[in-house]
C-alpha cells in the first residue's frame, strides 16, 4: 500500500482500488494522482461517468460484484430514475429493516418526526433502509426524489442530489458500501444482506445525480 501524508490532517494516506487517487482514511481528503486504467470500458456509460476505478481490483468481493451487477442493470436497462425506483419498489423491498410509502409504512411513520423538516411539500420517499435490529430508528438512511438523508444518533445529514459529484464504492472488505461525494457522513451500506438493494439505490441517485446537473460523476 503507497502512503503519503494527507495536506490537511497529516495522516497517512492510502492509494485507492482504482490507482488513480490517494485517500486519507481519517478526513476523506483525496489527491487524484496520474495513472492509466484501461479496465473500465462496457460497464458503464462513460457520458455520465468519469471512472477512477479498476473493475478487477472490486471482482475478489462477491458482494460488491452482486452490487455492481445490480447497479449496471438499473443503469444500462431501466436506464430512467423513476424505473429504478419502481423496481426498488416492486423487486426489492421485502422485509421490515427497508420501507417506502405504503410498504412497512410505520417505520417511516416512526422516524419521520426526525427528518420532517428536511423534506419539502410534494417530495417522495423512494427508500428507508435501517441498519438492523440494534439500531432500529436510530441510524438508517432515507432516499427521496429529491435529497438522500443520513442519520446516526442525534447526528442528521444530508445532501441534495443535485449536489452530488462524486460516488465512492468502499469493498470495506466484502461488505460495501457506497460514500456519496467521498464523505464519511454520506454513506449508504448494504442492509444486512441486500447487496443487490445497495446497487440500485447507487444507480438511483446517480440517475438523479445525472437529471439535476447534466455532469459526469466521479466513480471511484
Amino acid at each position: 500500500m503507497d502512503t503519503r501524508k494527507c495536506p490537511s490532517c497529516g495522516a497517512e494516506m492510502e492509494l485507492s482500488l482504482s490507482n488513480k487517487c490517494m485517500i486519507c482514511p481519517f478526513c476523506d481528503t483525496h489527491i487524484d494522482v496520474e495513472i492509466t486504467d484501461e479496465g473500465n470500458t462496457g460497464l458503464l456509460d462513460e457520458k455520465m461517468f468519469d471512472f477512477l476505478w479498476q473493475l478487477d481490483s472490486l471482482k475478489q468481493y462477491e458482494n460488491v460484484v452482486t452490487n455492481i451487477d445490480s447497479m449496471r442493470y438499473c443503469l444500462n436497462d431501466l436506464k430512467s430514475a423513476e424505473s429504478v425506483a419502481d423496481y426498488i419498489k416492486t423487486a426489492l423491498i421485502s422485509d421490515s429493516d427497508v420501507a417506502t410509502e405504503g410498504i412497512h409504512q410505520e417505520r417511516i411513520d416512526k422516524v419521520m418526526p426526525k427528518i420532517a423538516g428536511l423534506i419539502q411539500p410534494g417530495e417522495h420517499i423512494i427508500v428507508y433502509g435501517d441498519e438492523g435490529i440494534f439500531f432500529h430508528g436510530k441510524e438508517f438512511f432515507v432516499i427521496t426524489d429529491k435529497r438522500s438523508i443520513f442519520v446516526n444518533g442525534k447526528k442528521i445529514n444530508s445532501i441534495p442530489h443535485s449536489e452530488v459529484s462524486v460516488i465512492r464504492l468502499n469493498p470495506n472488505g466484502g461488505y460495501p458500501r457506497w460514500l456519496l461525494n467521498n464523505r464519511s457522513e454520506f454513506y449508504i451500506s448494504g442492509i444486512g444482506t441486500k447487496y443487490k438493494l445497495l446497487g440500485a439505490i447507487a444507480a438511483l441517485i446517480c440517475l438523479y445525480s445525472w437529471d439535476f446537473r447534466n455532469a459526469k460523476i466521479k466513480l471511484m
